[in-house]
C-alpha cells in the first residue's frame, strides 16, 4: 500500500459515522461514494456545490435516517476534517457559533469541492483501489441489501457488490429459527434443499451495533428484506406490521399494503423472538414515518 492509499484508508476508516451513539449519520460516506462514482464517470475533479447538492440531497433521504430536513452542505464542508475533501472558494459567511458556512454561500461564492488532487489521481488510476474504497464505505455503513441501491444512485458498477462476503453464520441460526418462511408473507420456496429468496435481516443493523443474534434477526422474503431496510416497512412495539406512506406503485398493495396492521410470525421460541431494543431503533433510524392508517 502506498502512502496515498494509506492516507485514503485511514482517514475513510475514521469517520465520524456513528458520533451520536447509535444514531445514523451517514452524510459523509454517502458523499465519498457520490465522488467515487464521479471518477467513474470520468467527471472532473472539483465539482459545484450546485452540482452535489441535489444528487447528495436525494441519497439521504433515500438512504439516510428519517429527519424533517437533509443538510448536504454539512458533508461538503465538513469532509475536509478528514483529509478526504478540499473546498475552493471565496471566502464564506459563517453560521453564528459555527465553523460551517451557510448553504446560500456555498451558492452564492460557487464554492468547488472534491478529492485532493493526490487522491483524486490515485483514485482514478487504480481502479481496484477505487472498488475496495466503496466496498468499506457500504460495509461500514450500510446493510448489504441496500447496497446494489446504492452503488445504481451513486454511478458505481454493481460488481462492486458482488465481491462482499455473506454472513452465513448469522444467516442460518435466523432462518432455522423461523421456519425457512418469511416472517410477514410466509413466503417458503426452495430449490432443492436451498432456500429460494428468504434472507436473514437484520433489525438493528450491524453497521450500527446491531448484534449478529437471533433477536436481532428476521427471516424475510427478499422483497419484503429490502423493504426492512429501505423503511417502507417496519414494526410497533407488539410487533404489528407499519407500511410507510412513502411507498405507492403498482405491486404495493400486494407486496406491502395487505400486510398493514397484521402481526408478525414469529419464532416458537420466546428467547428468539425480536428485541424491543432493536425495533425501537429501527423506528427511530430508518422507518420513514409517517405509517399508513
Amino acid at each position: 500500500m502506498n502512502p496515498t492509499q494509506k492516507i485514503v484508508t485511514e482517514s475513510v476508516q475514521n469517520l465520524n459515522v456513528w458520533q451520536r451513539g447509535d444514531q445514523r449519520a451517514p452524510h459523509k460516506p454517502l458523499l465519498i461514494l457520490l465522488a467515487l462514482g464521479r471518477i467513474v464517470r470520468g467527471q472532473e475533479r472539483l465539482a459545484a456545490f450546485t452540482e452535489i447538492d441535489e444528487p447528495l440531497r436525494r441519497l439521504l433521504v433515500q438512504f439516510g435516517p428519517p429527519r424533517k430536513s437533509v443538510h448536504s452542505e454539512y458533508p461538503f464542508w465538513r469532509l475536509q476534517t478528514n483529509g478526504l475533501w478540499e473546498v475552493v472558494s471565496e471566502p464564506l459567511g459563517r453560521r453564528k457559533g459555527n465553523t460551517d458556512p451557510l448553504k446560500s454561500e456555498l451558492i452564492a461564492k460557487s464554492a468547488m469541492g472534491g478529492f485532493p488532487e493526490k487522491i483524486w489521481e490515485e483514485l482514478k488510476n487504480n481502479r481496484r483501489f477505487l472498488a475496495k474504497t466503496a466496498l468499506y464505505l457500504l460495509k461500514s455503513s450500510f446493510p448489504e441489501s441496500i447496497h446494489s441501491d446504492i452503488l445504481n444512485e451513486v454511478g458505481l458498477p454493481s460488481n462492486v457488490y458482488s465481491l462482499l462476503p455473506r454472513e452465513s453464520g448469522f444467516m442460518s441460526e435466523v432462518l432455522r429459527a423461523y421456519e425457512h418462511r418469511c416472517a410477514i408473507c410466509s413466503f417458503e420456496v426452495k430449490v432443492g434443499s436451498s432456500d429460494l429468496a428468504t434472507e436473514a435481516a437484520h433489525i438493528k443493523w450491524h453497521q450500527a451495533g446491531g448484534p449478529e443474534r437471533v433477536e436481532n434477526g428476521l427471516a424475510l422474503c427478499s422483497i419484503h428484506h429490502k423493504g426492512l431496510d429501505r423503511g417502507a416497512l417496519g414494526f410497533t412495539s407488539d410487533l404489528t406490521v407499519l407500511i410507510s406512506t412513502e411507498i405507492h406503485g403498482g405491486g404495493a398493495l400486494e407486496w406491502f399494503d395487505r400486510y398493514k396492521g397484521r402481526k408478525l410470525r414469529l419464532p416458537t421460541k420466546l428467547q428468539w423472538r425480536p428485541n424491543p431494543e432493536y425495533v425501537t431503533w429501527h423506528q427511530h433510524e430508518v422507518f420513514k414515518g409517517p405509517a399508513k392508517d
